[in-house]
């Protein structure tokens, strides 16, 4: 993998691959760059330039011992894109990278070219769930934390087991079980964090400022927002929106459903 310095005492590991159109692929929480292996394929295969970064604290990049926040994320973002002397880009962000990705879109707009949110929880806010016949996805985030620094192990596997919508998972859960343990667990807690800021869950009222396709690519068995709600988005907020729903998905479509994610992914950026 490549770096880039971020700071004076902090870098990021990232691919760079492919020539064409660039696209950025920003992962979720406690992930790295590797859950996007499939679409990195499929857009190599349709002549895009895919960069797919470790967020910082994850994967390979560095994780000093430090606050982290979405702005934090978005200004790597921003030091990355300038770094590699991208001047405009497609932008696709899954669960905490859709929040990255959303925050980046208000602050660097001119920057985009169309943006592609997945899974995200900025349409509802996660911090006030009530427990409850929820799934796992739909843990209060309190209990999510604790879990983390509890039994890290059990906590981890709870983690993933609840972003899948159905039973039958089990070696993508111990696949992605195994990056999201790899992830510090001070970087963990911190970046689950974010979300008791209201801030971090009102960002799409932010999106209505875009003049850029975006893209809503959102599973019915996600915990972390309704259809309904991820819908709105689409028709009421932003000025050019396109919603993409997956109705066999919870919050891993582009694992549930790889084939028609990679495919609606490649459509929308190609249209």
């Amino acid at each position: 993998m490549r770096r880039a310095s971020i700071t004076e005492d902090t870098s990021l590991a990232y691919r760079d691959l492919g020539q064409g159109d660039p696209v950025i692929l920003l992962h979720g929480g406690c992930m790295n760059h590797r859950v996007w292996e499939s679409q990195i394929c499929a857009l190599l295969d349709s002549g895009y330039r895919v960069i797919a970064p470790d967020l910082r604290g994850h994967g390979r990049s560095d994780a000093p011992d430090s606050s982290y926040t979405v702005e934090m994320y978005a200004e790597d973002l921003a030091t990355l894109s300038d770094a590699l002397r991208i001047d405009d880009f497609a932008l696709v962000g899954w669960s905490l990278g859709a929040t990255i990705a959303a925050t980046f879109a208000k602050d660097y707009r001119d920057r985009l070219t169309k943006l592609v949110l997945v899974s995200s929880s900025i349409f509802s806010d996660i911090s006030q769930v009530e427990s409850g016949k929820q799934r796992e996805s739909e843990l209060p985030l309190g209990k999510m934390i604790d879990n983390q620094r509890r039994n890290r192990p059990r906590g981890m596997e709870r983690f993933v087991a609840g972003m899948f919508g159905s039973k039958g998972h089990e070696q993508a859960i111990e696949w992605l079980w195994s990056i999201g343990m790899q992830t510090p667990m001070w970087v963990a807690v911190r970046t689950l964090e974010i979300y008791r800021d209201p801030a971090a869950n009102r960002l799409h009222e932010g999106l209505n400022a875009l003049d850029i396709p975006v893209a809503i690519f959102h599973g019915a068995l996600d915990g972390s927002a309704t259809l309904d709600e991820a819908r709105i988005i689409v028709d009421e907020i932003l000025t050019d929106g396109h919603f993409v729903p997956f109705h066999e998905s919870g919050h891993v479509p582009f694992l549930e459903e790889s084939e028609r994610f990679d495919e609606a992914l490649v459509s929308f950026l190609e249209d």
